[in-house]
């Protein structure tokens, strides 16, 4: 025996000796860990603070994992993740654990679970392809195991990836999918939060500001009995971004919603949330010109940072400093924010933002005359502005015509075999016949009917293939009128952009008269677009009067927040205009729909308008009517030279027609014009 070898036997023997005599501390050992474990589970149930949560949860881990109960130690990382840090990384490695235990041991509901809240955290990451990933995946799991509820949660998730992406038709599928299931879930509340989540951040996005706050809002109601002060800090800081758009709050009840949520903040110890409603203070006291009280919550944001990690927050806050910098007329001390804003969109794919902030940079440039840098980001604004519109829409217009082309490559391959089989066929026939007249001649007549036979069924097959022909004609002419239908969408979002454009030249701009008419011009183009997106709603290519002047009416009312009317028509609903005659008549009503919530209002009066549509000698009279003073008495109309009447004049010609005034209890407008010939006939 070597000494190698003896050594390794005694070792070998000390090992086995030293287990058996430890053995039967074992059983006392896992029983004290399991105490200590229950014990802590005891505190967690008393304790309400998250950070002490965080160091009990760390604690049972420990001892979970010594006991090697690992599902447990899945459920106690599960429950860390629900009270990390709101970041999003802490959160995203204990459920990342979680979903690997419970994927080893098979437990398919706790895998939904754990990988929705991956997702979740990817989400906070703004790792949005990440989270598009574990949606997927968590649809997956729910729809194997038929869970209702983490279908809707993939779902939204999805829903909300898809708007961060600026993919608003597919945010709008998986949006009502989620409402289709949540209308058979029960104790919904929590799904309903998130669908009015969805649905105000859609609106949010398509600039629907007043839609967008009402879901929020019915979000705090929802929210407010369970006293969770940190989600209703999210969400008043949501609710104050809209209200920052919207223009249609106070500035009263801006601060009244903004300070609101500084206190939900504090007392959830919340400090990112702190931070962003100090940021809306900010923003609410630069709209209201009063800048002192912008710069001192800009710097209880400065000194809050330090203690936040998140991009896109640093983004906000660099923009707001630069608009403060900007408003107080340094605009040397405003670039370096602005560029670093731009900057951080870029790295966070945020093309909306990173869009405005071009334009403002351009802005800016050009008003210190450094005109080379002012020309390169209106370019990348140009650019930016083009890859938000066009993208989309461009793909799906190349997905019709390859589903075009290849329907028209089967039709022609089809063509081709039939044809073939009929040569083969009549080849055949030619055989027989000869074959037969050698044989007897009596059999002629039969040939002749079999000649008869098949040139018949030949012209059946003719006759199939014409049809084929036609249907592909048919086909073709389909396709054009979606191409027609994407083209007025197209055009409508290009007027929407104008309008955008005519309001941020209007901010800019001090004097009052160039303001207004600058809004005239606003308003103007708005007409046109509603004519655009009601062709692209509708199934044909003509516009139904009476419902775009309804719709126009309800629009132009928006413009006067607090004046009430009551608007009576008398128009056919089936009454219909082409594209041609629409526009012009389109600007007349805008024009005159205007001047009466314009003029014709009284304080504390109910505005009164009424539209008729007769024929009279032939010609179709327009009638507009509102309860106002009407033109003054010594105005005349033929030699005004006020833009709106003079414009009025023009469109009418474009009519066939003319318009006519008069004044009897009210001011009334006839538009007299000839309808085309190819239309309501």
């Amino acid at each position: 025996m070597t000494p190698h070898y003896f050594c390794h036997l005694v070792l070998r023997y000390v090992a086995i000796i030293g287990v058996l005599v430890l053995l039967p501390f074992k059983p006392f050992a896992q029983k004290n860990l399991k105490k200590k474990l229950d014990s802590l589970e005891l505190i967690v149930s008393k304790t309400k603070s998250e950070d002490s949560l965080v160091q009990l949860y760390s604690a049972q881990i420990i001892l979970a994992e010594q006991l090697e109960d690992f599902r447990r130690v899945a459920d106690i990382e599960y429950k860390l993740a629900l009270v990390s840090s709101f970041d999003g990384l802490e959160m995203q490695t204990h459920a990342q654990r979680a979903l690997d235990i419970y994927t080893d041991q098979g437990d398919t509901a706790n895998m939904a679970e754990a990988t929705y809240r991956v997702a979740y955290a990817k989400q906070l990451q703004n790792d949005y392809d990440s989270t598009k990933y574990f949606a997927q995946r968590l649809l997956t799991l729910a729809e194997v195991a038929h869970d209702t509820v983490s279908l809707i949660k993939a779902r939204l998730l999805l829903s909300s990836v898809y708007n961060h992406l600026s993919l608003f038709s597919q945010s709008l599928q998986e949006l009502n999918k989620s409402k289709i299931l949540a209308e058979s879930t029960p104790d919904n509340k929590s799904v309903i939060i998130d669908i009015l989540n969805r649905e105000s951040f859609i609106y949010y996005s398509l600039s629907e500001y007043d839609k967008s706050a009402e879901r929020i809002n019915q979000i705090i109601e929802i929210l407010k009995p369970e006293g969770d002060n940190r989600r209703l800090n999210v969400w008043s800081n949501n609710l104050a971004s809209v209200y920052s758009l919207c223009n249609c709050v106070s500035f009263d009840r801006r601060k009244e919603v903004i300070k609101q949520s500084v206190e939900y903040a504090k007392r959830a110890n919340f400090t990112y949330g702190k931070a962003f409603a100090y940021k809306h203070l900010a923003d609410t006291y630069r709209d209201a010109e009063q800048y002192d009280s912008t710069r001192y919550y800009l710097e209880q944001i400065e000194i809050l940072l330090p203690e936040i990690n998140k991009p896109d927050f640093t983004g906000l806050v660099s923009v707001a400093q630069g608009s403060y910098w900007s408003n107080v007329g340094n605009d040397p001390k405003a670039l370096p924010y602005f560029i670093k804003g731009y900057n951080i969109w870029e790295q966070l794919g945020k093309k909306k933002d990173q869009m405005d902030i071009a334009w403002i940079l351009n802005d800016v440039y050009r008003q210190q005359k450094d005109y080379t840098n002012a020309y390169k980001y209106l370019n990348f604004y140009v650019a930016l502005r083009d890859s938000l519109f066009s993208e989309a829409k461009i793909r799906e217009v190349k997905e019709l015509e390859l589903s075009y082309d290849f329907r028209q490559k089967q039709i022609t391959d089809s063509l081709k075999n039939e044809e073939k089989l009929l040569q083969s066929r009549y080849e055949t026939t030619l055989q027989k016949r000869s074959k037969l007249m050698v044989i007897i001649v009596g059999v002629a007549i039969l040939i002749v009917a079999v000649i008869i036979y098949y040139g018949f069924i030949r012209q059946k097959k003719l006759a199939e293939l014409l049809k084929v022909k036609s249907d592909q004609v048919e086909n073709e002419l389909h396709q054009k009128e979606l191409l027609l239908t994407e083209i007025h969408h197209r055009v409508k979002n290009n007027f929407q952009i104008l309008s955008s454009l005519l309001e941020l030249q209007a901010k800019g701009v001090d004097d009052q008269a160039t303001k207004a008419l600058i809004s005239e011009g606003k308003s103007r183009v708005k007409s046109m677009a509603l004519i655009h997106s009601q062709l692209y709603d509708n199934e044909g290519l003509t516009i139904h009067l009476a419902e775009y002047l309804q719709n126009l009416i309800n629009e132009i009312q928006k413009s006067f927040e607090g004046q009430t009317s009551e608007v009576k028509m008398d128009i056919d609903p089936n009454y219909t205009l082409d594209i041609d005659n629409m526009v012009p008549m389109g600007l007349i009503a805008n024009e005159l729909v205007t001047n009466a919530f314009k003029y014709a209002s009284q304080p504390n009066g109910l505005l009164k308008i009424q539209v008729d549509l007769k024929e009279e000698n032939g010609k179709n009279v327009l009638t507009f009517k509102d309860n106002g003073p009407g033109l003054p008495a010594n105005f005349d109309v033929k030699t005004a030279k006020s833009t709106g009447i003079w414009l009025i004049g023009r469109l009418a010609l474009q009519l066939h027609g003319h318009y006519e005034y008069e004044y009897k209890d009210g001011a009334i407008f006839k538009i007299h014009f000839t309808q085309s010939e190819f239309v309501n006939q």
